[in-house]
């Protein structure tokens, strides 16, 4: 099989039965025989037919009066069409052909011509403004009754456009190179250079070398914030621990900050990718692979940095899978309430912890905090975030900070992102 369109539609049909984006392009043998533009193009089909999946499935079910089966791989065939025909600049002659020529196998191409060649004589009047069906329920109505709904419009047009890439560069050589010209990029904060790049990463300058790693704006901030409360001490004589740390850029910014680290993370997987980013870059951090939860540990900690599991439900534009699958938010939570009391019992009287998750749902955000600060009389909340409060919104009452995917539009948008910092009081 070579036909690029007809990967696309296999790989989507394993996101939808369940599978991880990442996955199933990664084990696709197929799709590893293309060359890399093609790659390239059938990565850009399964992305946009997600990320506009709620639009796709509005129109196919306006032209088919009886509803394909679920898993029916002639869906798939037709979402991938329709992705090219009303989302992206390919002929559409082309897409209709190839449409029919892989539904052939499934015997339902005068189905599919059908359907596609209706569409096409209506595509001028088909109304596709709406990018809010795109938001499926769950998170369509917890976002409008934390945001509202003016937030959950911006938030949907925002997570059908293609992300840009975010490229946190180290310290110490950001000022030896002009890296906006070598990366033909733009340096949106501190040593962070965007750029908009779609092919393999490691062909841009100086991967090899180790200079700059691959760190969402966002998820640079609790490190910036850690910088921001530590100042004014020694930064070699703070213990930091980093819960959750592969594939590793909040554990690298405290490696080149001077910290005293330790990097736990539960995933044997995670951990290996973990430990090649290190060596990539000529740094080293203790790991320990386990569960955070039930590791047993005697030291305790200056400080310590959760970035907990959650929904992912900021980083959608990234991860459009999010919009077909959903993830079981109450296991999540409970693992966050669990990790949030651990590291409650291992941080030292004074010291801060660092509590982040990539969501805009308030259950894993500020409703996980308040409950925390409830039960845990002798923690208190920290503003600490005056570093970073021009790309996103600290909270007034009880002071959060909190980012969505429709801010810094400047910039090109952002990932949704939630910090607390707690503060142990003696």
């Amino acid at each position: 099989m070579t036909n690029s369109r007809e990967i696309a539609s296999l790989i989507l049909s394993n996101v939808y039965q369940g599978k991880k984006l990442d996955w199933a392009l990664n084990t696709n043998k197929n799709l590893a025989k293309l060359d890399s533009r093609d790659r390239s193009f059938v990565s850009l089909l399964v992305l946009t037919a997600l990320r506009r999946q709620g639009q796709i499935d509005k129109i196919i079910s306006s032209f088919i009066k009886k509803p394909l089966k679920k898993n029916s791989q002639v869906n798939y065939i037709l979402k991938i069409a329709l992705a090219q025909i009303m989302f992206m600049d390919t002929p559409d002659y082309s897409s209709v052909n190839t449409a029919v020529e892989i539904s052939k196998k499934y015997n339902l191409e005068k189905l599919v011509n059908g359907v596609l060649r209706n569409i096409l004589r209506e595509k001028n009047t088909i109304n596709i403004d709406s990018t809010e069906l795109n938001i499926p329920n769950w998170l369509r109505k917890s976002t409008i009754d934390n945001l509202g709904k003016e937030k959950l419009s911006l938030i949907s047009k925002q997570i059908v456009k293609e992300p840009s890439i975010d490229i946190k560069i180290k310290k110490e050589i950001f000022q030896k190179l002009k890296w906006e010209e070598i990366l033909k990029g733009k340096n949106i904060f501190q040593e962070t250079i965007r750029i908009d790049y779609k092919s393999d990463i490691s062909k841009l300058p100086f991967y090899s070398e180790g200079h700059w790693w691959i760190q969402g704006l966002s998820a640079t901030f609790p490190v910036i914030l850690i910088n921001h409360i530590y100042k004014n001490h020694k930064k070699d004589e703070i213990s930091i621990l980093d819960v959750g740390a592969s594939p590793g850029g909040k554990s690298f910014q405290l490696i080149e900050s001077g910290f005293k680290l330790q990097s736990i993370e539960i995933s044997n997987v995670r951990v290996k990718k973990l430990l090649k980013n290190l060596n990539r870059l000529k740094y080293e951090t203790k790991i320990i692979n386990d569960d955070f939860i039930t590791h047993e540990m005697d030291e305790k900690f200056d400080c310590i940095l959760i970035d907990a599991p959650c929904s992912a439900s900021g980083l959608i534009q990234k991860k459009p899978e999010m919009l077909v699958i959903k993830k079981n938010i109450n296991d999540l939570k409970l693992k966050q309430k669990l990790m949030l009391e651990k590291a409650s019992k291992l941080l030292k009287d004074g010291g801060y912890l660092i509590y982040c998750v990539c969501s805009i749902i308030s259950s894993e955000g500020n409703e996980q905090i308040k409950s925390f600060l409830k039960n845990f009389k002798n923690f208190s909340l920290f503003n600490c975030f005056s570093p970073i409060e021009s790309f996103g919104v600290v909270n007034d009452d009880l002071p959060y900070f909190f980012t969505t995917p429709d801010l810094s539009s400047e910039h090109g948008g952002i990932d949704g992102f939630f910090i607390a910092c707690l503060k142990k009081n003696y």
